[in-house]
């Protein structure tokens, strides 16, 4: 027995032949656990090289194998560790001639393979092309989420990209081209690893079995991440000798837009009938109230391994927090104030985090952070003010506070059809040289080509619509977007996805009359970490906000879940039951980052003043009374002002009684 492991990580790490499935919960303890396990195999006699250890980065199979190093020694360091890819690339290079791969093929980075579809693409679509095409960018995205989804291009193109559903032909084509472009020039990208590696292991018997002879113990990181092509080469690999171990909590398989499938998980001890299946429950990061919601949203589940996580950590009576409050700008308020306020009794902002269903739900809270000067870092999508669509909408209403707003007036322009850089330079001299009125001067248009002057009237008919007199920030952003949303769409292949951006812009302007005071707000940049320094100096202190896809495998002492409300989380554009439990999946890692304190956040109505509801997933809890402590911002105040009302009934005027004070 090892002292420091509990009795199940105990029986993970002297199990020692046949497949082995860990579920391992939240907080559990799975990576000391497996670190143990390696030193073991070692240390009883199995040949570190002929060990495989499979994860996610280059730096967790690094870390764990120092860490077993700690424990045993430095033949520890001969296990072969390190992710799929990199493995598949060696594994290519030494038997990728027995499908026609060159063993010094090149690997595509990111860049290199837009740029090899860029060159498929210019081959289809010509510049007499009539139809609108996606662009590289989307296309090289649309080619690897079909490989690693495994659906067809037709499906996924239904699905997902419905505004290129007429052009599944030509990008079907575009695909063929790619893949003659990386086979001409000996290249392979990160996909064609995984793919090809998966063919050779699955055709050619003798290779398996040399692999089996080679690597005796195959051992698997995070497995609920894994898609189906890298669950099956891993699966390939053990298929002779079966000592497969596979470590993962299919509760927090949270990336299915990656491919990560649940099933991998689910399904492993149909892979391998005799599957010992340990489950590690015992959680070293939570207090127990957070652990109770934890299970109670998981015990919703359709379909799961039935765990229980439990702390021995001291108990407190504090339980989390279900906080409803009025609206979208009083969730930002509430949750920057407790922020303020725990930072004031002592705490490190450091211990804190915000998270979030997608990323424009901390638009407005960004702001009141930067207002109460609050420093913080965003991790999972862009700060607000960075998007290129906001920036589009902002340079709008630049050009209207100030015409002469020459880098305003460029981004506008250039977003016009048939307006390029010369054209769009020339217009902004002219408007300069007119006073910024092109109806007085009869030649204004001279030189320029008919299609060009008719977008440029189109730009200048939707900025005059809007009376000079005007500077209701809300109503001059209306008039805005009906020019800007069609641009939007046939600017970015991702337009649905930045729509609700524009909404929280607006938004932001619902309150403010003046449009100089609005732009200045939102052009104070909000700053990160210590350029903007905490209350007390402390350098390196920050707030955490990030999306709860980006805080997997996180921790802090206090966290806040906003927006939990049908709409977000789940996620609206939810159709199947699958998606719907990957989005309960979302919830549980995100009451599952939290130490000792937890509160989830809900508004009453969103951004366009329709009202909301909590989240099924807590609406639905059948003892929610003892599992939260509810607040509600509304009802406190109807209080206060009641207790005020009291407090006031019969009592003097204050300002009197300081009158009677200092004067009598």
């Amino acid at each position: 027995m090892t002292m420091d492991l509990n009795d199940a990580q105990n029986e993970v790490v002297h199990t020692k032949d046949g497949p082995i499935l860990v579920v391992a919960g939240a907080g559990t303890g799975k990576t000391n656990t497996l670190v143990h396990k390696l030193a073991h195999l070692v240390k009883t006699g199995t040949n570190p090289e002929s060990i495989l250890l499979l994860t996610f980065t280059r730096r967790a199979a690094k870390e764990m194998l120092g860490r077993a190093a700690g424990i045993l020694d430095q033949r520890m360091m001969s296990v072969k560790g390190g992710t799929f890819h990199s493995f598949c690339q060696l594994f290519l290079r030494r038997y990728g001639h027995s499908i026609s791969v060159h063993p010094n093929f090149t690997i595509l980075d990111e860049e290199d393979t837009l740029g090899f579809v860029g060159m498929a693409r210019d081959q289809i679509v010509t510049p007499n092309t009539k139809q609108r095409f996606p662009k590289k960018e989307t296309l090289a995205e649309i080619f690897s989420t079909s490989f690693n989804l495994q659906i067809s291009l037709d499906k996924l193109i239904q699905k997902e990209y419905p505004m290129f559903i007429g052009l599944t032909k030509e990008i079907q084509e575009i695909k063929t081209k790619f893949i003659e472009f990386k086979r001409k020039h000996d290249a392979l990208d990160f996909d064609d690893l995984l793919d090809f590696t998966r063919s050779i292991l699955m055709s050619d018997e003798t290779i398996r079995e040399k692999m089996a002879s080679v690597y005796q113990y195959i051992l698997v990181d995070e497995y609920q991440d894994t898609n189906r092509i890298q669950a099956h080469i891993a699966c390939l690999l053990a298929s002779k000798h079966q000592n497969i171990l596979v470590v993962g909590d299919d509760a927090q398989c949270i990336y299915g837009f990656r491919g990560a499938n649940v099933r991998n998980m689910l399904d492993f001890p149909k892979i391998f009938p005799n599957t010992k299946i340990i489950q590690l429950t015992e959680n070293y990061r939570s207090v127990q109230p957070i652990l109770d919601v934890a299970n109670a949203v998981l015990e919703g589940s359709k379909e799961n391994y039935k765990k229980n996580l439990f702390s021995n950590k001291p108990k407190l009576l504090e339980k989390p927090f279900l906080v409803k409050l009025e609206n979208l700008e009083e969730e930002a308020e509430w949750i920057s104030s407790l922020l303020l306020e725990l930072s004031e009794n002592g705490e490190s902002f450091s211990d804190m985090a915000v998270l979030f269903r997608a990323g424009y739900s901390s638009h407005l809270l960004e702001m009141q952070l930067t207002a109460k000067k609050i420093p913080y870092r965003k991790y999972g999508g862009k700060r607000f003010l960075d998007l290129a669509h906001i920036k589009d909408t902002i340079a709008y209403l630049k050009v209207i506070e100030n015409p002469k707003d020459i880098l305003s007036w460029n981004r506008i322009l250039l977003l016009e059809d048939h307006i390029g850089k010369k054209y769009a330079h020339l217009l902004y001299k002219q408007l300069e040289t007119n006073h910024f009125d092109y109806k007085n001067d009869p030649n204004f248009f001279l030189g320029f080509p008919e299609q060009t002057k008719l977008s440029f009237v189109k730009l200048l008919e939707c900025l005059h619509a809007i009376p000079k007199e005007q500077s209701n920030p809300y109503q001059i952003l209306e008039q805005i977007l009906t020019h800007y949303l069609p641009i939007l769409e046939n600017t970015y292949d991702d337009a649905e996805k930045r729509k609700p951006d524009l909404e929280a812009l607006r938004f932001l302007s619902k309150k403010e009359t003046n449009l100089t005071e609005y732009l200045s707000q939102l052009v104070l940049n909000p700053v990160e970490g210590k350029e903007i320094g905490s209350l007390d100096d402390k350098e390196n202190e920050f707030v955490t906000l990030s999306t709860i896809h980006s805080a997997k495998g996180l921790e802090w002492k206090y966290v806040v879940t906003m927006q939990v409300v049908e709409g977000i989380l789940p996620n609206h554009r939810i159709k199947t039951v699958q998606e719907l439990e990957e989005e309960r999946r979302l919830l549980y890692v995100a009451i599952t980052r939290a130490k000792s304190t937890l509160y989830l956040t809900y508004p009453v109505t969103n951004e366009k003043n329709r009202f909301t509801s909590v989240s099924r997933f807590v609406s639905d809890l059948p003892n929610d009374k003892d599992l939260f402590t509810k607040w509600e911002k509304l009802q406190n105040q109807e209080n206060t002002k009641k207790e005020k009302q009291s407090q006031n009934d019969g009592s003097p005027d204050p300002f009197q009684s300081i009158q009677n004070y200092f004067l009598n």
